[in-house]
């Protein structure tokens, strides 16, 4: 859970800078209040993902950077495709690739972060 709200954290911020930095804008949200960060993605579809994702990947790394990867090409080159065509979200100066690379730094960061988690658990059950 820690990595999830942590994912959350970084995914609200990478928002926060999409909307200053006009890298996408989401048009329709759930809420009028939500277009800086929409509660369906980065509240809801990263925060669930990255639980699932660590439930199964973590411990084998490379298993982890490559769902990592399929997931990110998926949302990255398909689902914001359908969400522009819906007129739901608008791309801005931020491509495909450089969204995929944005998402797989964040991985990266993610799962060092969780490697960080364990190592502080293992050593308060020592203790």
């Amino acid at each position: 859970m820690p990595v999830a709200l942590f994912a959350t954290v970084l995914n609200t911020i990478l928002a926060q800078m999409a909307w200053s930095y006009n890298w996408w804008e989401f048009k329709e949200t759930l809420f009028s209040w939500d277009k800086i960060a929409p509660l369906f993605t980065v509240y809801g579809i990263f925060l669930v993902g990255t639980i699932w994702i660590f439930y199964f990947t973590f411990r084998k790394f490379w298993l982890y950077i490559i769902v990592n990867l399929i997931i990110d090409l998926f949302y990255g080159m398909g689902f914001t495709k359908i969400l522009n065509k819906l007129e739901i979200r608008e791309t801005g100066s931020f491509s495909s690739l450089e969204n995929l690379l944005t998402m797989t730094i964040l991985a990266v960061i993610l799962y060092l972060y969780q490697l960080w988690q364990e190592d502080i658990y293992d050593k308060e059950k020592i203790k």
